[in-house]
């Protein structure tokens, strides 16, 4: 049986609010992100406010097919016909280059998931283990120090970090 291959599809439009709608659609993009988030296919989301007030929203499916599924869906029916009460004229396309690639995170909050996953293995390490390792030369303190932690960072404290963080909505 042959595999089909499926590529992510990003989808993204800009919409310009009402006067005194500012606010509005910027709360409205955040929940139809948060909508999208409980559809099948789903990989990631993002929105925008720019200078104007207008917000662009951009939302990733694991294939055409999903995103199919997501723009024929009652949740995003709803939360289009309540963006049209808010926006001035039809919603803009964004041109796929100014798109940002979907799934990598930018390198700060990679960062930030990797030292909080690794701080309590750690810390942990340190009070217990430390002032053995501290006898050794610190070659050796180093690669004990690097073998145990780096497998309970990858394999634990990392994949925790980043399941509260989709719990709480990114």
């Amino acid at each position: 049986m042959t595999e089909v291959l499926r590529l992510p599809v990003t989808m993204a439009a800009t919409r310009k609010p009402l006067p005194r709608h500012d606010e509005q659609l910027h709360k409205w993009a955040a929940k139809l992100c948060a909508e999208a988030a409980h559809t099948r296919g789903y990989l990631d989301s993002q929105f925008e406010r720019r200078d104007d007030g207008a917000v662009t929203v951009s939302l990733t499916f694991d294939s055409a097919a999903t995103l199919a599924e997501w723009e024929a869906s009652e949740q995003r029916v709803e939360c289009l016909a309540v963006a049209d009460r808010l926006t001035d004229g039809a919603p803009d396309p964004v041109p796929a280059v100014r798109l940002q690639p979907s799934g990598q995170p930018p390198r700060w909050r990679t960062a930030i998931v990797v030292w909080a996953g690794l701080f309590p293995f750690s810390l942990l390490f340190t009070a217990t283990a430390g002032p053995v390792v501290a006898t050794l030369p610190v070659l050796a303190q180093s690669l004990i120090t690097s073998v145990v932690l780096v497998p309970l960072a990858v394999y634990i404290g990392i994949p925790v970090v980043n399941a509260v963080i989709l719990r709480r909505g990114r």
